[in-house]
């Protein structure tokens, strides 16, 4: 069965994290606040089809908080869901962090309007979109 296939039945993010992760092959996986993360990559996914904006907003938002408290961030970030991928390198969009007129807000998983529009223009340019049923 295709990926695409598989990803139109699922009932929760936690099934497209799965499905993902085994499609992928992905090694050394930890799922925490970040969907799914591993050494080379960061995922934020979703099990309904979302903007990309908003997805990336969400992951940006815990590259943040992780720089901030010096953590190790990967050289790439993606966005997942039941119809498309988005794939961006993280050095590619450091410079966002450094505008202090963008406020990153109390939680990710409520990222504002406002935010979002503060974000796309920082990464409009810096992601390249998968669509999983035909690329």
């Amino acid at each position: 069965m295709s990926l695409f296939k598989k990803l139109q039945n699922v009932t929760s993010e936690e099934d497209v994290k799965t499905i993902y992760i085994d499609a992928l092959k992905l090694k050394g996986v930890q799922k925490n606040l970040i969907d799914i993360q591993t050494k080379q990559v960061w995922f934020e996914a979703k099990h309904k089809p979302t903007n990309i904006y908003s997805m990336f907003t969400q992951l940006l938002y815990y590259v943040c908080h992780a720089q901030k408290k010096g953590d190790e961030i990967p050289p790439l970030l993606c966005v997942i869901d039941t119809e498309k991928a988005a794939l961006m390198s993280t050095e590619s969009i450091f410079p966002i962090f450094k505008d202090k007129k963008i406020k990153w807000g109390k939680s990710a998983s409520q990222v504002s309007p406002e935010l979002i529009a503060s974000v796309s223009p920082y990464i409009t340019d810096h992601f390249v979109v998968y669509y999983i049923e035909h690329d």
